[in-house]
């Protein structure tokens, strides 16, 4: 279990202990099935807190603790986090009373989701497992989507892209945070060239875009 400080207040995860050897031990049974195809798909990344997923909670405290968060997103707002992992965003979001739907691929993130409610005294968020490669996962319109650690491959921004496109409302905005990766700043330009006013903004080596309807 890990436990984080946000804006002085304590929340708590519940973690891989090992993520290394976990991964090596997935892979020597999917190794030993002959099914070494489905390893990079259940490779379960989701199950530390990564930088960019701290630091992304960070700046959204900070936000709520200066009421500025609550000026441009209200209580009734359509929050969605995609990529969710350990859903330590949404988890901010639902302790100070919005309702948050929590998403992502790999089937284990539900049962850690749950923990992580319990373990933080929280009715949510909810979890759907949605993956937003998948273009018919953006038939619903979303005044707020959150991600962080989504453009770690090549084909990654072209997709989040065209996903926030569709799934975007026509006032609403997106919160992007990426620890420097080299597909970040060219997301963030085809983001301006497809209708996007961005701003981003850095802190402790993250890169936060804001992505908002032009």
């Amino acid at each position: 279990m890990q436990s984080i400080e946000l804006d002085g207040e304590s929340f708590h995860l519940e973690t891989l202990e090992d993520i290394d050897k976990t991964i090596d031990d997935l892979f020597l049974v999917y190794q030993g099935q002959g099914r070494t195809d489905l390893f990079e798909e259940m490779c379960p990344y989701f199950g530390i807190l990564w930088p960019a997923g701290k630091v992304l909670a960070t700046q959204m405290a900070e936000s709520i603790h200066s009421g500025e968060f609550e000026k441009r997103t209200s209580k009734e707002a359509r929050i969605l986090e995609i990529g969710c992992g350990l859903a330590l965003p949404s988890l901010l979001l639902e302790k100070h009373g919005w309702k948050v739907e929590a998403a992502d691929l790999h089937p284990e993130v539900e049962a850690f989701l749950k923990r992580n409610r319990e373990l933080n005294q929280t009715s949510g968020p909810i979890f759907r497992r949605r993956d937003w490669k998948n273009a018919d996962d953006a038939s619903q319109s979303w005044d707020l989507i959150i991600a962080s650690d989504v453009l770690y491959d090549k084909t990654q921004p072209s997709t989040l892209l065209e996903f926030l496109i569709q799934a975007v409302s026509p006032n609403g905005r997106a919160l992007i945070a990426d620890p420097g990766r080299s597909y970040a700043e060219g997301f963030f330009t085809e983001a301006r060239s497809r209708g996007f006013c961005v701003q981003s903004t850095g802190l402790f080596g993250v890169l936060i875009g804001e992505l908002v309807r032009a």
